[in-house]
Parts: C-alpha cells; structure tokens; sequence
C-alpha cells in the first residue's frame, strides 16, 4: 500500500546495481530508462548513503523504480555498502540487506508482480574467456557457476522463496577492460531481442560520463583505506 497511483501494476521488476564494477547493468539500465521518469523512490535505514552530498546537485541517495512499459519496472540500486576482501569482516551484511529487499519484493508482490531478474555481472575466471550471457532461474543451469556478490544473489534468493519467478542475467566480462565493450553489445542485444526499447543516446551519455570519471574509479577500486581492501559491488 501507498506505492504511488493505483496504475502501478508491474509484472516483471529487472534489478541493478548502478555502482557496479564494468558498468555495464548502469549502462544498460540507463538505456532501457531512456527520458522515462522514476515513479517510485525507496529509503530505508539499511540502505548505505555517503555523509557528504551536495545542493542544488544533489545526488539521489533513494532506490528508484521506473516504469520502461506497461508492464516492466527497473528497479536502480543507487548505492550499496563496500564490502571486505574478509568474508568475515561483513557480518552486518544480511541483517541490512534482508530486511529492505523482503519489504520491497512484498510490496511488488502486492502490486501484481510475478517475476524478479537481476542483471549483474562477473568477471571472467580464465585470461582467454570471451564474454558470455549467462541465465539462471533456478531450474535451467547456467554454463558454469555464478559468483556474485550481493545484491545480485540476495533479490532472486529471496524472491524465489516468497514464490515469484526468480532469475540472474549474468554477462561475464574481461575485468581488464574498463568497460567490457564485447559484453556490452551482448546484453543489448539480449535486451532489444526480447522486445525492450534501447535508447543508444542515453548510452553514449552514459559511457562519457563513467569514462570521464575513469582514473577516480579505478583509484576507489584497487586501493583504500581499509587494510584488507575492499571493492566495489
């Protein structure tokens, strides 16, 4: 209840991650948005949001949905805690991260939601890999094993066990590459093969602004303050 107008009634949700690594689900789902407006905003307390910000260019610490048509929703994940290269140093990770996605599965279940995909991606295990599509839905097996890292594990998980059609849109990708250009080809065109509109100048928009912004990146993911390390989702 209380999901913005009585016409917000999407049967599928695509999910990612806008700070991911190779920037390829940001790319993309920026993409498939086009000029489309979010309608529906998300905060919570579990979610993980930088102390500083900046007015009147505020960037948006909220989650946002976006109707891309009639029955399609992307659902932006606008930031994400960093993680431990120590598995054992993210404890918290579960108890932040279950609560906010069970609460918003339900409240799209009660929206007439039947179906959760997350498009994420992962790094290729081997030096010679070619980049790859890879689909999951819990029934079907993919070429080899996912390894993600949360969210992209944790919506379809819990999606499933709340009884919706869950499943993962994995593109591997070359981790030396900046942005993948192969994998990304490949994931548009999965996108506009199953009949989704692409908007190719939001996607140069897009490309310009991460690779403006390239040495930053790559300085937050290689090195920080942490001993361990820690890296970007």
């Amino acid at each position: 209840a209380g999901w913005g107008p009585d016409n917000f009634r999407p049967k599928k949700v695509i999910v990612y991650v806008e700070g991911e690594y190779g920037f390829i689900p940001l790319i993309v789902g920026k993409s498939l948005e086009g000029d489309h407006k979010p309608c529906v905003e998300i905060m919570s307390r579990h979610q993980s949001v930088d102390v500083f910000n900046q007015l009147p260019n505020l960037l948006n610490p909220s989650w946002t949905m976006t109707h891309i048509d009639k029955s399609t929703v992307l659902l932006a994940i606008t930031n994400w805690p960093q993680l431990a290269v120590d598995i054992n140093a993210n404890q918290g990770m579960w108890s932040d991260a279950y609560p906010m996605i069970r609460d918003i599965i339900l409240g799209l279940k009660q929206h007439g939601c039947e179906s959760i995909a997350f498009l994420t991606c992962m790094n290729n295990q081997e030096p010679d890999d070619k980049a790859e599509l890879l689909l999951y839905d819990f029934q079907t097996h993919p070429n080899k094993d996912l390894i993600l890292s949360p969210p992209a594990w944790i919506f379809p998980f819990v999606a499933k066990r709340l009884d919706l059609t869950a499943s993962v849109i994995c593109i591997t990708q070359d981790e030396g590459q900046f942005i993948d250009t192969q994998a990304l080809k490949l994931v548009k065109d999965f996108f506009v093969a199953v009949g989704y509109s692409y908007d190719h100048e939001k996607a140069k928009n897009t490309i310009q602004t991460v690779r403006n912004m390239e040495e930053q990146l790559n300085d937050q993911r290689f090195f920080s303050d942490d001993d361990e390390g820690a890296w970007m989702v």
